[in-house]
């Protein structure tokens, strides 16, 4: 029987070849989508948790509360995790993994005359390979990290540096800023070891492990100091049995000896200060805080990308069922006959349902094969290291198996379901078969299909119009024309010869201005404590801060509101002078600018008192996403790290020329690296550029599968129509009124798809909005315009099988019925 069954699906997949295609390549491209975002969710959700027992392992973080404000640190002091080892016997392991102190970011690594900044170097202790799973290729990892100037690579550094080389015993030059404490140290280390590069999920992104007993060779407190303030990770690894809840409470103990410390030493008294645990597997996705290793996870595009690849396969379903549901009419009596003979209700059930399978699973044949052609394309906007191994998680095998079925009977359920329902004498009296206008179940899953690509349509031109104004909108500052050129190394020659470095740039005519900064707008600025000294006693304000050179803010067109610019020749600007925002003068208590001026301001960070001369209008140097925060303008050249030129841009090719020659006459022998402002300006909006992207490739593929349905349908529709075609045409009837009889019965259902999208896409995309500072009001002509889009798909697709059916010879239409 089950034989018979499969030759019959066989069999009428045959004879509707095109309705098959249809359909296999509506939900395979639904599957492929499904599959894509089920490998991007699971890749987001098991994030670490590939460690060798991963539920034991914890990074302790900390968190105060001042009279500053409220703060969650993943940084801690240096001492912590040698002393919990040391005093609490449930702990394992305990590991530090410490960036380099002030060169984190552009680590000048060396081999003969290959040179690179690398951003991914940490110091750890020996115990790392203990803790963590990373596997070695070659190399020992109880020793690999015992040594002062030990560094251990992956794969990738190794062919970077070595090419096919055996690295093992060989030197690389790593240079290491250690802040104050000691000069910049350029060094030589011995290549002890070779781990794979690390998992795509992880949060801990690595390209070379240094030891700790380098940084111990140049800071002996390393071990002891809880006073130093850069960054340092502490993880632990809990014993089986340990009471987590009960180790969390007991290491207060050394949280409130380490504020104690800071009491005594800085007079500071916290309001509280402790230490929290966090699961390693759940840092990814529920620890966003400053100075991660890696960007952390975001559920909403998590849930966005889950819901959208959900929409694509529900169309594709859809369109089985539509055609499952016109082709169903044509065998009705085949299902009477059956019936009659003695068929049983189940027997007949699981014939449709088997057809449905075997489309069903050719189609996710197909959707696995589009999978290997979309992947790359997904990493590629999605900024991911997507690959289809991950397809081999035990979780993914029930998740397809769950997927398969949910495909393969909801697409298939209406000729299983309800067709094989009706009675033998409905089916060959001819009371089964609907009007010509189709049946209600169709008009339905016309108007869902058209529905959810209007709301797909709403969502991608609210998405492109967002970032649009923000990319287009004032503000603030001029980022055309701009050259930002990093100072990675030799710091102290830009710091001290600053001015006389900006004169040899400027030398060339296409080069109108020079700027040496701490940072520049689109990246992360770092921040003072300021403290108003007319008021004794008063809390400190925490602003944001670029230290700044005498030209910084001409070059970058900043409206000055109150007061003046820094001026070089008043002679103690550097000694004496602040500028702060229009949004700093209103923190600071003054909604009118000019009444801030004068006010003096001590900063946190050098432990200067200096005046303020001037007020800028706000301006937006980290995007639109968020409102523009209190911003303080410093001339302090001990943070200087950014050159920026402003160039004509009518002869780009002879002004890079004349940069890169003049970069190695002043900075010889260092990586020559460069950006432009406004390309580092546009990478704060990475995520709104991902999401339209994908969601116009995912709107235009949603289109496409609903057009698809539709062309099957209409062809299937004007072929039950024949006869009623040829009569018309006889009776005088015109090709025009043809088409638009036959058009508007699927138009109308298109516009009525309208009604209900909109809303939806109206609520949907109003919320999307709300996490916007400054967003865009969404207009009625983006509704317009999806409804008008959707329309003009369904009428080419439409009038293409009308006009067909249109033009046909009516006495073949009358004489072949």
């Amino acid at each position: 029987m089950f034989k018979n069954y499969l030759k019959i699906a066989f069999r009428n997949i045959l004879r509707y070849k095109g309705y098959s295609f249809i359909n296999i390549a509506g939900i395979a491209v639904g599957i492929a989508c499904c599959l894509i975002i089920l490998i991007f969710v699971q890749n987001e959700l098991t994030y670490d948790s590939y460690h060798n027992d991963s539920e034991r392992i914890y990074r302790i973080a900390a968190h105060r509360i001042s009279n500053i404000g409220e703060f969650r640190m993943i940084s801690t002091p240096g001492a912590l995790a040698p002393t919990i080892k040391e005093n609490y016997p449930q702990v394992e392991l305990a590991v530090r993994i410490i960036p380099p102190f002030e060169n984190k970011d552009n680590v000048l690594v060396q081999r003969n005359n290959t040179k690179f900044y690398e951003t991914k170097i940490y110091f750890a202790d020996p115990e790392i390979f203990q803790m963590f799973h990373i596997p070695f290729i070659q190399g020992n990892p109880a020793t690999a990290l015992n040594q002062p100037r030990n560094v251990i690579l992956t794969e990738n550094m190794v062919q970077k540096y070595f090419g096919n080389e055996n690295p093992i015993g060989k030197t690389l030059k790593i240079e290491l800023d250690y802040d104050y404490y000691c000069p910049v140290q350029n060094e030589n280390f011995l290549v002890t070891g070779i781990i794979e590069n690390p998992p795509s999920n992880t949060h801990l992104g690595y390209d070379m492990f240094l030891s700790i007993a380098t940084m111990k060779s140049h800071l002996p407190w390393i071990n002891e100091n809880w006073l130093d303030h850069h960054y340092k990770y502490s993880y632990v690894k809990l014993a089986p049995q340990a009471n987590v809840i009960e180790f969390e409470k007991q290491i207060q103990v050394v949280a409130q000896q380490y504020a104690k410390i800071i009491k005594e030493k800085y007079n500071r008294e916290w309001q509280l200060y402790e230490y929290f645990l966090q699961p390693i597997t759940d840092i990814h996705m529920k620890s966003n805080f400053y100075g991660e290793m890696k960007a952390a996870g975001n559920w909403y595009y998590i849930y966005i990308y889950s819901i959208i690849a959900f929409l694509i396969l529900l169309i594709g379903c859809m369109n089985f069922m539509n055609l499952s549901a016109s082709i169903s009419t044509t065998r009705t009596k085949e299902v009477g006959l059956r019936k009659v003979v003695g068929a049983k209700w189940k027997q007949l059930v699981v014939q449709f349902l088997a057809e449905s399978f075997i489309i069903t699973t050719c189609a996710f044949i197909v959707g696995f094969c589009l999978v290997q052609f979309f992947l790359p394309l997904f990493n590629s906007m999605a900024d991911t290291e997507l690959t289809t191994t991950s397809l081999k998680h035990p979780i993914i095998l029930p998740a397809l198996i769950g997927l398969l079925i949910f495909v393969g009977i909801g697409a298939g359920g209406y000729p299983a379901f309800v067709l094989t329902r009706f009675k033998p004498a409905s089916i060959f009296s001819g009371r089964f078969f609907s009007n010509s206008g189709g049946s209600y179940l169709q008009n339905i899953l016309i108007v869902g299909q058209f529905s959810i690509s209007i709301l797909l349509v709403v969502g991608t031109l609210t998405v492109f119009h967002q970032l649009k104004f923000m990319k287009g909108s004032a503000l603030g500052f001029d980022r055309d024309e701009k050259i930002v050129i990093p100072i990675k190394s030799d710091l102290a020659f830009l710091r001290t010869e600053y001015e006389s470095i900006k004169k040899e740039f400027l030398q060339h005519w296409s080069i109108t201005g020079a700027t040496v900064s701490s940072g520049v707008p689109g990246q992360q600025s770092g921040g003072y404590y300021l403290t108003r000294q007319d008021i004794p006693d008063s809390d400190p304000q925490y602003f944001e801060v670029f230290t700044v050179d005498y030209d910084f803010i001409s070059d970058f067109g900043i409206e000055v509101l109150a007061g003046r610019e820094f001026q070089q020749e008043t002679g103690n600007d550097i000694s004496g002078a602040f500028i702060i925002n229009e949004t700093g003068a209103k923190k600071l208590g003054f909604d009118n600018p000019v009444n801030a001026l004068g006010l003096e301001l001590r900063a946190s960070y050098h432990g200067l008192t200096k005046r303020i001369v001037g007020i800028t209008a706000d301006f937006h140097y980290q995007g639109m996403q968020e409102i523009v925060e209190p911003m303080l303008l410093d001339i302090e050249n001990s943070l200087f790290k950014k050159i920026t030129l402003t160039v004509n841009p009518e002869d780009l090719r002879s002004t890079f020329k004349f940069i890169k020659d003049k970069w190695a006459v002043l900075f010889p022998g260092i990586p020559f690296e460069y950006s432009f402002l406004d390309e580092i300006f546009d990478r704060q909006y990475r995520y709104e550029e991902q999401t339209s992207g994908l969601l116009a490739i995912i709107t235009s593929i949603g289109l496409i599968i609903a057009s698809l349905g539709l062309i099957g349908l209409a062809s299937f529709t004007t072929l039950r129509r024949k006869k009623e075609i040829g009569i018309r045409k006889v009776l005088g009837a015109t090709v025009s009124g043809i088409v638009l009889l036959l058009s508007k019965e699927f138009t109308k259902w298109v516009l009525f798809a309208n009604l209900i999208a909109w809303p939806v896409g109206w609520y949907v995309m109003n919320e999307w909005l709300q996490s916007f500072a400054y967003r865009i009001n969404i207009g009625w002509y983006l509704f317009i315009l999806a409804g008008v889009l959707a329309l003009i798909f369904a009428l080419i697709t439409v009038s293409y099988q009308s006009i067909k059916a249109a033009v046909a010879n009516p006495v073949k239409s009358i004489r072949y019925e």
